[in-house]
């Protein structure tokens, strides 16, 4: 079940817009020379973030690691994110805002519901985390908006039964564990 985000919109422009601005709020200048500098493991503070890339290469010796594991190389990703900063005239912010979202559902409610029902149908989920942009009440416009959509699809349901997370998922109890109760001794 992936984590996913959502915008909606009363059109598909205005949700399209909303997202834009958005993720320039999430992606600060600030912010975008800092993931820069992770690709390319120096400093680029006297970069202008609404300028264009840097013109040099990644230092050789860095790597892009998450705990022991290397995950990336960054020339590759250097080399990706120039080729989409030529295609579409990007800055530097901009490819940082191109490149680095999750993934969204952007649209009506009624194109988000389809969106969704679609992945789920064809087996690219089984579901979805979803992750609101603000909190608290970020869900609260899907709850309202998208949810009575995905139920008349079908698709979410309306009812629940048992009161744990495994019951809901139709899983059996855990050995060991007296129903909705932790360890038993």
């Amino acid at each position: 079940m992936p984590g996913v985000t959502f915008v909606l919109g009363d059109t598909a422009a205005e949700a399209q817009e909303r997202a834009a601005e958005i993720r320039r709020q999430q992606v600060s200048p600030q912010n975008a020379l800092l993931a820069a500098e992770q690709i390319w493991g120096v400093d680029l503070s006297g970069y202008d973030p609404d300028g264009p890339l840097p013109d040099v290469d990644p230092d050789p010796g860095s790597e892009l690691a998450q705990g022991r594991v290397r995950i990336a190389d960054p020339k590759a990703i250097a080399d990706k994110w120039r080729a989409l900063s030529r295609a579409k005239g990007l800055s530097l912010r901009e490819t940082v805002i191109e490149t680095t979202g999750r993934q969204s559902f952007i649209g009506t409610p009624e194109d988000v519901a389809a969106q969704m029902d679609a992945f789920v149908q064809t087996d690219a989920a089984d579901g979805f985390i979803l992750v609101p942009h603000l909190t608290p009440g970020g869900l609260d416009p899907f709850v309202d908006r998208v949810v009575p959509l995905l139920q008349e699809r079908g698709v979410f349901r309306t009812e629940y039964t048992g009161t744990t997370l495994r019951s809901r998922l139709g899983l059996p109890p855990q050995p060991g564990r007296a129903a909705g109760r932790g360890p038993t001794a």
